[in-house]
């Protein structure tokens, strides 16, 4: 328990840009740990997300205001460190050179007009769903943690670039036990949505893992392997899917 706790200080302090008391805490021996707690990280996140929405509504915030500020929260939250691997994604794949093109753009640290145009178009699609929502916004909580949970799993069991963060040692730290506790988070964490929010959350729940699965497959495939932007890219898009068919619905 003790190093699982130490575990998830070390996940929140990385993942998560609100200022805490223990954000000097590190030791390399829990590092795998970190992907296990990582999906209650998100579930903090989530949890401020969607009270945000509460409160905004109590207030009677204009609802183009509201949305503004909804779809801002969650990059604000995380210090945009997954928004980033979404851009350096999208300039990479967008860019259609070769794989080896490709990889250079990934870890170039200038920003490229495709990464101006995706990030456009995701807050585009993120401003609209939250302008258009109807409903509360509770399940909010569980969508960033699956897509969290998501996020983990593929960090725990993609190959990953020979220049990746997670090459090297990082990945023979991971158990068995590990990749099975987080698919047992992801299943209990759907059984949840489904159980608090019926159909709507089952189908919310789905839209997010396949977003992930997608996005991830697609950004795979064009770089020929997995990095942490990469994993960026696929939760950003993950949770894109989770708040429009949480507006559909």
């Amino acid at each position: 328990m003790k190093k699982l706790l130490k575990a998830f200080c070390m996940s929140f302090s990385m993942f998560c840009a609100i200022p805490t008391p223990f954000s000097h805490v590190w030791e390399d021996s829990v590092r795998s740990l970190m992907l296990v707690v990582f999906p209650f990280v998100g579930t903090i996140i989530g949890g401020i997300w969607a009270l945000t929405a509460f409160l905004l509504d109590k207030i009677n915030c204009p609802q183009m205001f509201a949305a503004a500020i909804l779809a801002l929260t969650p990059y604000l939250l995380t210090g945009g460190i997954h928004l980033d691997g979404y851009m350096d994604c999208c300039d990479a794949i967008f860019s259609r050179r070769p794989l080896e093109k490709k990889r250079e753009i990934l870890k170039d640290s200038h920003v490229g007009s495709f990464a101006v145009i995706a990030l456009a178009t995701l807050f585009m699609f993120s401003f609209a769903a939250f302008a258009s929502r109807n409903g509360e916004a509770w399940m909010l909580i569980l969508i960033c943690t699956i897509s969290r949970a998501c996020s983990a799993i593929g960090v725990s069991t993609l190959r990953p670039m020979g220049h990746s963060e997670y090459a090297g040692n990082f990945q023979k730290g991971i158990s068995k036990g590990n990749i099975i506790a987080l698919c047992a988070i992801l299943i209990i964490t759907v059984a949840i949505a489904s159980y608090l929010f019926s159909l709507d959350g089952f189908i919310i729940s789905v839209a997010t893992i396949l977003g992930y699965v997608f996005a991830t497959a697609y950004a795979f495939k064009n770089l020929d392997g997995f990095s942490g932007d990469v994993t960026g890219f696929g939760h950003t898009i993950a949770e894109l899917c989770g708040v429009i068919v949480l507006t559909l619905m």
